[in-house]
């Protein structure tokens, strides 16, 4: 349960929505980034969980509308280290 730099995050990110992690940017929207889609939700609360051991529930990722919500999210839980 290590804290990981924002560009590991971007890369933890780009591995759960199957995306290149140069098309990610804190700025972009949940609806530009095709493979954040339920699954997708999915695969990311699994990751949280088994990596940071931190519980995402489906409610709070519905919340989320850019990757820099995700990013706000690690950091609120002490897991973004800059």
């Amino acid at each position: 349960m290590n804290p990981i730099s924002t560009a590991e995050a971007m890369a933890m990110l780009s591995e759960c929505f199957m995306e290149p992690v140069a098309k990610l940017a804190p700025d972009v929207l949940r609806e530009s980034v095709p493979g954040w889609d339920s699954m997708g939700a999915l695969m990311l609360i699994a990751e949280l969980d088994e990596r940071f051991k931190i519980e995402l529930t489906a409610d709070e990722s519905r919340t989320m509308t850019r990757i820099s919500d995700v990013l706000a999210f690690l950091d609120r839980h002490g897991m973004l280290v800059d």
